[in-house]
């Protein structure tokens, strides 16, 4: 948090950490960083850093018994409960995942998606991309029509094959992420308004089974459940840094945001 690191504020009041590692409260060494791109460190010195934001609360939850919030985010998110295996549930960040090939036939090469956050298990894949004070990009350079709910989609579908596939746009507020919210909420309606933008795929996308949105006030109810509800110490303890966190970024837990 900003009281243990040492920065200054942006000329627009931003406060900046000198050492990006003072904007983390867990696994501040791990190796991913040395391999990095530097914008993306750079970035993450910013108190208004979505990859901080990031890491701090998924690396934490993937300390944490994920019977405890799994279920809980998807009843949120998609108004169903899942259970999973906590023994099979892999939570992976800033994946680099390739699109369908046939998508090279349509509009050529865009390179592979850097996903935010993958859940996923033997039955099903949850893609999530997080939002903070920032909204979607409404293309790509290859495509003027291709938004990032959609490319997530995308990429998202292909990459879970056989298994059921999700997507969340996580958010801190709509007002903020006003173009996402609206795509997700276009494609949640109705199934072919992202089909009939996805021609390449002849599979029409058959395994995407759920979209929705998700807010950050969410993910600090699932925090503060896991705090009061966890069986080890260490878990309990895990789930009150976080939250602590968060609550020192405005985020409180809001049982209200259903998604």
């Amino acid at each position: 948090m900003k009281e243990m690191g040492v920065g200054q504020n942006s000329p627009s009041g931003v406060f900046v950490f000198d050492e990006f590692r003072d904007n983390l409260i867990i696994d501040r060494y791990d190796p991913v960083f040395t391999q990095m791109r530097g914008s993306k460190l750079r970035h993450m010195h910013s108190e208004n850093s979505e990859d901080a934001l990031t890491w701090n609360v998924f690396r934490s939850l993937r300390q944490i018994d994920a019977s405890l919030w799994f279920g809980r985010l998807a009843e949120l998110s998609f108004g169903t409960h899942m259970d999973v295996d906590p023994r099979e549930l892999t939570v992976k960040l800033w994946q680099n995942v390739s699109p369908p090939p046939s998508l090279l036939r349509f509009q050529g090469d865009e390179g592979e998606s850097e996903i935010d956050i993958c859940l996923e298990t033997p039955d099903l894949v949850w893609f999530i991309e997080a939002k903070y004070k920032s909204d979607i990009s409404t293309r790509t350079t290859s495509n003027e029509h291709r938004n990032q709910v959609l490319r997530n989609i995308d990429v998202g579908s292909y990459y879970a094959g056989t298994r059921r596939f999700y997507f969340s746009l996580l958010v801190l507020e709509e007002s903020r992420s006003p173009r996402g919210v609206a795509a997700v909420r276009e494609y949640e309606a109705d199934y072919r308004g992202f089909r009939d933008s996805l021609a390449h795929r002849q599979d029409g996308c058959a395994n995407v089974s759920g979209i929705g949105l998700l807010h950050w006030a969410a993910l600090a109810s699932a925090l503060a459940s896991c705090s009061e509800c966890a069986t080890r110490e260490e878990e309990r303890e895990y789930a009150r840094r976080a939250l602590e966190w968060l609550r020192g970024r405005g985020i409180e837990r809001d049982e209200g945001h259903a998604g």
